[in-house]
């Protein structure tokens, strides 16, 4: 009964907090990349901001694993919840740029703000020019010593299980000689299901070891995209035992 009243009054304080304070953040981070798109100050703007989500949810974030910040890579991780996209900019401290389907693009102050500090538009319905598309912007990243990100599920899971990785992020990390960066987060359905009341709680992200991909092929694409995938749900499935536990 207590979850039941507080649940809902967590997320209108937070809804009503957070989303104009996104607006805000959508303003200074366009006003910031006039100026340079690598500012360190996008990053820690965005990290704040995520901070914030945390915070008046009543959600806390512990992080697991270390790796070498100097260096990009394709960060893929397991995506239940929106309180992902803020895990994965507090846990992964590099510049991440997310591939970001079209729709995203169309929301107000948010789309051009993504444009401006580089997040990469995906069209899948458009998949020869897109596979030039984003290769192309990968190398842009790069270039900028940043990251990227990608939920290799294509979209948040609904009942909280783990879903078939699909082949792009693997693609790309081959094409381009980028090491992925396995990450896993557990409990971030149950703190804010899709489609549901926000109810806070614990999210654990562990971050795995790179993998180098410089000796692999096309040919290894698909085998590589396996063993990540067995490798995040495994992980995911003894993040989940401790959890309840």
């Amino acid at each position: 009964m207590k979850r039941l009243l507080i649940d809902p009054v967590r997320s209108a304080v937070t809804l009503a907090v957070m989303l104009p304070a996104t607006a805000l953040v959508a303003s200074t981070v366009i006003v910031i990349a006039m100026v340079s798109k690598t500012s360190p100050l996008i990053e820690r703007t965005i990290r704040a901001w995520s901070r914030g989500w945390f915070r008046l949810s009543g959600t806390s974030l512990e992080i697991r694993g270390t790796f070498d910040p100097r260096r990009s890579y394709v960060v893929v991780s397991n995506h239940a919840s929106w309180l992902d996209i803020f895990a994965n900019f507090l846990a992964t401290p590099v510049p991440l740029r997310f591939l970001a389907k079209k729709e995203l693009f169309k929301i107000p102050i948010l789309a051009p703000a993504m444009r401006a500090v580089g997040m990469i538009e995906i069209d899948r319905d458009n998949a020869v020019t897109m596979h030039q598309w984003i290769n192309e912007q990968a190398r842009t990243v790069v270039g900028r010593a940043q990251s990227i990100m990608v939920y290799p599920e294509g979209t948040r899971t609904r009942d909280g299980e783990i879903k078939r990785f699909k082949v792009g992020a693997f693609v790309i990390a081959i094409e381009n000689g980028l090491p992925i960066l396995p990450v896993t987060i557990a409990g971030s359905f149950d703190a804010f299901p899709p489609g549901a009341t926000l109810h806070g709680g614990r999210i654990v992200v562990e971050i795995g070891d790179p993998i180098e991909v410089t000796q692999l092929e096309g040919s290894d694409m698909r085998e590589l995209t396996r063993t990540v995938q067995e490798l995040v749900t495994s992980t995911r499935a003894r993040l989940d035992r401790e959890l309840s536990g």
